[in-house]
């Protein structure tokens, strides 16, 4: 993973709500912050976790907060990703604010389809190349992006700009942004799922429409929160479990409660590898597991441990 993934200029993190896709994003960060790259991770519109799950409760807002040694995060809106690109085009705030906050320009950008997304995946763009001195600002980018289904409308927008908007600045600037998203030597892009049902097919269908409708190749397909395996096929401990479920011990006894949990870890255990075997069958993507992490709760220990294991993979 480290001569793959870890490299990227921008890794793009996707996947359903619910399945840990903001922890593996924070663990990858970590990874390659560890690894001595000047790391952003960023995000839009969202809840803040990285500051607990990074910086100690450090409060990551739309300005770039250094979390770690290497590591900083941002969580920007379509609204501070605007205000940004105008006063890079603009120069001055004062004529920022009588062009952009004027009525007739406010109405115009309402207009605009996709042009939320767009400023938030442009900001990212932005960051990738983000160049001070002659030396880019940050050595990898990675992109926590939305839910799936609002982040495949957002990577789409750069296809519909070229397709409908007349040859010009912001044509070229879609034009740039889509081939280096396409550009697997600095780009890759994570799935994130979970061995279930409903996230599985979730991640099959986005597999599918990145790689058919978008031309994007899945870099690293994470499986996350796989449950440990304590009862190999064919083990001794399988066998007595097995023994123990066929004649189960007196109710209400220790030895009772003992194998009904055994009996849980099992059927959990067995319906992840139904469901692994399922996405082995069917995406092309490496596939790497991480562990459900049984803690009270979860933090920034854990991100790091996670983080290792992906360095590891």
């Amino acid at each position: 993973m480290a001569g793959s993934l870890l490299d990227k200029r921008l890794v793009i993190v996707l996947g359903k709500g619910g399945v840990g896709r903001t922890t593996v994003a924070a663990a990858i960060a970590a990874a390659s912050a560890r690894r001595g790259r000047r790391t952003l991770l960023y995000q839009a519109s969202a809840i803040d976790r990285f500051g607990e799950l990074l910086g100690g409760g450090t409060p990551v807002s739309t300005e770039v907060t250094q979390l770690r040694r290497n590591l900083y995060a941002v969580n920007t809106t379509p609204a501070a990703a605007l205000e940004e690109y105008g006063l890079m085009i603009l120069k001055f705030r004062r004529v920022y604010r009588m062009v952009f906050e004027n009525r007739v320009t406010r109405y115009f950008l309402r207009a605009i389809p996709g042009l939320d997304e767009y400023s938030v995946l442009g900001k990212a763009w932005f960051h990738t190349n983000e160049v001070d001195r002659g030396r880019p600002v940050w050595d990898t980018v990675v992109f926590d992006m939305p839910a799936s289904g609002h982040s495949v409308s957002m990577l789409r927008v750069p296809w519909a700009i070229i397709k409908t908007v007349p040859e010009g600045p912001l044509t070229r600037d879609a034009r740039v942004l889509r081939d280096q998203l396409l550009d697997r030597s600095r780009t890759a892009a994570v799935l994130v799922t979970i061995p279930e049902e409903m996230p599985v097919a979730e991640a099959r269908e986005l597999h599918v429409v990145l790689r058919r409708q978008l031309g994007l190749e899945v870099a690293r397909l994470i499986v996350n929160q796989v449950h440990p395996d304590r009862f190999p096929h064919g083990s001794p401990t399988e066998q007595v479990l097995e023994r123990l479920i066929e004649a189960p011990p007196p109710a209400g006894s220790g030895l009772a409660a003992l194998a009904e949990h055994g009996r849980t870890a099992l059927r959990r255990r067995r319906l992840n590898e139904r469901y692994l075997g399922e996405l082995k069958r069917h995406l092309t993507a490496q596939l790497l597991e991480l562990p459900h992490l049984f803690v009270p709760r979860f933090g920034s220990a854990e991100v790091d441990e996670l983080s290792r294991m992906l360095e590891q993979a």
